[in-house]
C-alpha cells in the first residue's frame, strides 16, 4: 500500500503561494536597492556640489554662478527629499513582502510537518501489519507441524 497525503493539493497550493511571495519579496528588494542607490548618487552629487560651491566662494566668483549653484542645490534638495520618501516607501513595501513570505513559509512548513507525521504513521501501520502477518504465518506453520 503506497502512501498518499490527503492534503497534497493544499500543500502544492501553499508551495506555489510561497514561491509567489518569494518573487514579490525579491522584486521589492530590487526596487528598494534601485531607489536607495539613486538616493546615494544624488547625495554624493550634492556633497560634491557643496564642496565646489565653498571652493568657488573662497576664490570669488560672479553672482550668476552662485545663483546657478544655489538653484542646482535647491533642485537636489527637492530630489533628495522625494527619493527619501520613495526609499522609505520601498523599505516598507519590502518589509511587508518579507512578512508575507515568512507567513507563507510557516504555512508550508506546517503542511510538510503534517505530511511527515502522516507518512511516519503510515510506516508504523505498515510495519505493524507486516508483523501481524508474520505472526499469523508463524502460528500457521507451528500448527501445521
Amino acid at each position: 500500500m503506497t502512501f498518499q497525503f490527503s492534503l497534497q493539493k493544499v500543500l502544492e497550493y501553499k508551495e506555489n503561494e510561497k514561491l509567489e511571495a518569494e518573487q514579490n519579496y525579491q522584486n521589492a528588494m530590487d526596487s528598494f536597492e534601485n531607489i536607495a542607490t539613486e538616493l546615494y548618487h544624488v547625495l554624493k552629487r550634492k556633497e560634491e556640489l557643496e564642496e565646489s560651491y565653498e571652493q568657488r566662494i573662497k576664490q570669488g566668483v560672479p553672482i550668476a554662478d552662485i545663483q546657478q549653484i544655489q538653484d542646482t542645490l535647491s533642485h537636489l534638495y527637492k530630489k533628495i527629499d522625494h527619493l527619501q520618501k520613495q526609499t522609505q516607501s520601498a523599505r516598507d513595501s519590502m518589509n511587508k513582502e518579507h512578512e508575507i513570505l515568512i507567513d507563507r513559509s510557516v504555512d508550508v512548513k506546517k503542511y510538510e510537518k503534517m505530511k511527515q507525521r502522516k507518512y511516519d504513521q503510515h510506516r508504523r501501520d505498515m510495519l505493524h501489519e507486516e508483523m501481524k502477518q508474520l505472526d499469523e504465518i508463524s502460528v500457521q506453520q507451528f500448527m501445521s507441524k
